[in-house]
Parts: C-alpha cells; structure tokens; sequence
C-alpha cells in the first residue's frame, strides 16, 4: 500500500521557549532523529550568548560538522554514545546562569520543573583544551538547545567562552 502525504499534511507543533511540554513529549522526542529549527536562536536581543557574535577561525565549520553529525543520531544515541564526552555534549540543569537567562528571555518566571525546558550543550571543538576567559579572549565555544517535539532541536545560545554553564 502507498501512502500520498506531502509535508504540508503533517503538522509539526513547533516549540517555544517557556511552553511547558511534557516529559512523554521530550522522552519521544529524544528517540527520534534529530531535526533543526531555528524559531527560538537568540539573534543577541537582550543576552550576550546570541548567534550575532563573531564566530572565528574555524568555529562555523565545526559547528556545521557537528550539526552533520547529529543529524543521523537521535539525542539518546549521541548520550549513548563512546564519543558524548569527546563532543561534551550533556544535559543542562536550568539554575545559575542558564535560568536567569530563560527569565530573562522568556519574560517569565520558571516556576515548576515541569515547564521548565529541556536543554542540552555541546562544544564546537571537542579538542580545545584551552581555558575559556572573555578577559584573555580565549575562546572554548559552546552551544545550547532546547529539545522540542518529534526530535526538533533549537538552537538557542552561542557560548564562545564557556560562561553559561562553567
């Protein structure tokens, strides 16, 4: 049996900061091979960590690497996989810095762990091992997501010297 369905028959529900979505949504979502959206990127309105910064040298080929890579992996692959932490690719605790920045974002106060997103960081170049400081301009970059549905991914921050989640 063949099935007719063009992409514009199936409705994708985008996610958006601060929407609570469920953690059976999230646990799907997560087995699912990843997709990128790019509705949520912080473009640098009101943070420092927005993609409008200067990617230098050769972070904007590793990011796209990385991307390419991912992109066959479902997130619970990349978890499970020997190379997560050569990618330092894990799950972000929303307190400290990641929270003030979602407040402040979101315009809203984070109140249960339930609505809370669920975001993951990675670094652009796994063999860095530089010690990153914005006062010495030594660069380590990070990049942060939030999982939405059907295993879309959103970038949201650019952290080139690694202050969100030190």
């Amino acid at each position: 049996m063949m099935f007719d369905l063009l992409d514009e028959d199936i409705e994708i529900p985008v996610a958006k900061l601060g929407d609570k979505i469920g953690y059976a949504d999230i646990r799907a979502s997560e087995d699912c091979k990843i997709k990128v959206s790019y509705n949520e990127i912080n473009l640098g309105f009101g943070t420092k960590y927005g993609f409008n910064q200067e990617f230098r040298g050769n972070e904007v080929q590793l990011y796209f690497e990385r991307m390419n890579t991912f992109s066959n992996m479902t997130i619970n692959e990349i978890i499970n996989h020997e190379d997560q932490h050569k990618w330092h690719f894990y799950t972000t605790q929303i307190k400290g810095n990641i929270e003030k920045l979602l407040k402040n974002i979101t315009k809203t106060q984070l109140k249960a762990p339930e609505s809370y997103p669920h975001i993951y960081h990675f670094a652009l170049d796994p063999n860095c091992k530089k010690i990153a400081s914005r006062e010495k301009n030594s660069r380590n970059p990070r990049i942060y997501f939030m999982v939405g549905y059907y295993g879309t991914i959103h970038p949201l921050f650019f952290d080139p010297y690694h202050e969100i989640n030190p």
